[in-house]
C-alpha cells in the first residue's frame, strides 16, 4: 500500500501525542501541569481531533468497513455511551467518553492502513523520542526525578510518576526488542533504545513493568519453539504450560511472604487487596450495568470507599474497575473481545509467525493483564487502550483477509485494502 510521506508525518504526529511525548511533565510533586501550561494539552487535543477528521474524510469508506467487520469493539463503546445515562458524574464520563472515541477513531484508522509490522515501526517512532526524551530530560535536570520522602530517587522521565514511567517504557522495550530480534536494518539503533528503555525502568523502579520485561524474555523462545512443533505437541505444550503455571502458582503462595518482602511489598500488595474486596461488594450492589462510566468513584456509593482509602481514584485493578462501571454486561462485551484478541495472536504464531516481531501481540495482552491487575487501565484514553485496540482491528481485519470464502465477502476485502488509493486520487485536490 503506498502511503504518501506526508500522511505517515501525521500519523507519527497522532502517536507522539498519544504517547505524551509531546506534553512533557516534571515529577507530580512539583507540579501537576506539563511545560508549557494546561493550554498547551489543550491545543494538541485540538490538533489530533482536526488530523482524524482529515484522515475520516479521506477514508470514510473504509472507517465504515472496520467498523462493520468488528462489531464487538463497537459496541462496548457504544456502552460506554449509553451509561453515560445512569451515570452520576455526567461531566468526567463525557470528558473520557470523548477521548475513549478519539482512540477508537485512530485504532481504525492505523489497522486500515498499515499492517502491523509497520505499525510497530510507526509506533517505534513515537516511543524512542519518549524514552530519549525520559533519559535527557531525568539525568540532566533534577525536576523529572522524584524528591517525595516515599519516592526519593525514582525516576519520573516525561511523565510525572514513576510508574508512568515504567509501564510506557516496558512497551518501548518490548517494541524495540522484537524489532531487533527480527531485521538487520539499524540493529543497532533498536538496541540502543530497548537498553535505554531498560534502564528507565530500572531507574523508575517500577515492580510492575520489570515484571513484564522479564516476563516477555521468557516467553520468547517459547513461542519460537510452539512454532516448529506439530499440533499435536502444541497441545501438549499448552497443557504442559498450564500445569507448570499451576506448579509455580502453588510455589509462590507458599513462598509468598519472603518474596513480597524481598520486594520491598506486604502481602495486602501495598493496601490494594483490602481495596479490592471492597468493590467487589460494591459490584454486587449493581451488578448488571454498573455505575456508568467514570461514575462510581465521585458518587455517594463511594463515599465510605474513599474514606478509608483516601489514596484510591479508582479500583486499581483493570478489571475490577470495568465491573463497577459497566458491570457484567460490559464486563462479558470486553471478555469475549479479550478471548477472540487471545486466539487471533495464537493463531498468528502457528500460521503466520516468521520473526519475533510476529509474536508482538501476543506479548501486548501480556503487557495489558500484569498492568491491569495493579492498575485501572482498561477502558480509559490510554496508550495502552489504544494499543488493545489497534491490534485487535488489525488481527481481525488480517484473519477475515485469510479466511474469507464468500465471492462477495472477498469483494468487500480487495475493497478494503484498494479504496485507500481511490480516495486519495479523489481528495487529491483537497489534501494539496
Amino acid at each position: 500500500m503506498n502511503i504518501k510521506l506526508r500522511e505517515k508525518i501525521l500519523t507519527i504526529l497522532l502517536l507522539l501525542i498519544s504517547v505524551g511525548a509531546l506534553t512533557i511533565q516534571p515529577a507530580q510533586e512539583i507540579s501537576l501541569s506539563p511545560i508549557g501550561g494546561d493550554k498547551l494539552d489543550t491545543l494538541f487535543n485540538a490538533i489530533s481531533y482536526l488530523i482524524l477528521f482529515f484522515f475520516i474524510l479521506s477514508y470514510w469508506k473504509g472507517f465504515l468497513y472496520v467498523m462493520t467487520r468488528s462489531p464487538l469493539q463497537f459496541v462496548l463503546l457504544a456502552l460506554v455511551i449509553f451509561s453515560l445515562l445512569w451515570s452520576e458524574d455526567l461531566r468526567s464520563g463525557l470528558t473520557y467518553a470523548k477521548g475513549l472515541i478519539r482512540i477508537y477513531l485512530l485504532a481504525i484508522y492505523l489497522a486500515m492502513r498499515y499492517s502491523l509490522r509497520e505499525q510497530m515501526r510507526l509506533i517505534a517512532w513515537a516511543l524512542g523520542i519518549a524514552a530519549s526524551l525520559s533519559m535527557l530530560f531525568s539525568a540532566l535536570m533534577p525536576g523529572y526525578i522524584h524528591q517525595a520522602p516515599e519516592l526519593a530517587g525514582m525516576w519520573s522521565g516525561i511523565y510525572g510518576h514513576k510508574n508512568e514511567l515504567g509501564y510506557m517504557m516496558a512497551w518501548s522495550a518490548g517494541v524495540f526488542l522484537h524489532l531487533a530480534l527480527s531485521s538487520n536494518r539499524y540493529r543497532w539503533l533498536m538496541w540502543t533504545l530497548c537498553g535505554i528503555s531498560i534502564s528507565l525502568i530500572i531507574l523508575s523502579r517500577s515492580t510492575t513493568s520489570l515484571t513484564i520485561l522479564l516476563t516477555m524474555l521468557l516467553l520468547l523462545p517459547f513461542y519460537r519453539f510452539f512454532k516448529k512443533t506439530n499440533y499435536k505437541l502444541q497441545f501438549i505444550m499448552i497443557n504442559l504450560a498450564l500445569m507448570l503455571l499451576i506448579s509455580f502458582s502453588i510455589l509462590l503462595m507458599n513462598n509468598v511472604e519472603a518474596l513480597v518482602g524481598a520486594s520491598g511489598k506486604d502481602l495486602t500488595f501495598n493496601g490494594r487487596s483490602d481495596l479490592w474486596e471492597a468493590v467487589i461488594y460494591k459490584v454486587w450492589e449493581r451488578p448488571l450495568l454498573g455505575y456508568g462510566y467514570y461514575g462510581f468513584w465521585t458518587s455517594p456509593a463511594a463515599s465510605n470507599l474513599r474514606a478509608t482509602y483516601e489514596w484510591a481514584s479508582n479500583a486499581h485493578n483493570g478489571f475490577l474497575e470495568l465491573l463497577l462501571e459497566l458491570g457484567f454486561l460490559g464486563f462479558l462485551i470486553f471478555a469475549a473481545g479479550f478471548i477472540r484478541f487471545f486466539v487471533m495472536a495464537l493463531t498468528r504464531i502457528v500460521s503466520v509467525a516468521k520473526k519475533p516481531e510476529d509474536y508482538w501481540p501476543m506479548q501486548m495482552l501480556i503487557i495489558i493483564v500484569i498492568v491491569n491487575f495493579s492498575e485501572a487501565r482498561l477502558l480509559t484514553p490510554s496508550w495502552n487502550w489504544l494499543m488493545y485496540v489497534t491490534t485487535y482491528l488489525s488481527l481481525t481485519l488480517d484473519y477475515q483477509r485469510n479466511h474469507q470464502t464468500k465471492p462477495d465477502g472477498l469483494a468487500l476485502m480487495t475493497i478494503a485494502t484498494n479504496f485507500s488509493n481511490q480516495e486519495v486520487n479523489k481528495n487529491e485536490n483537497f489534501t494539496s
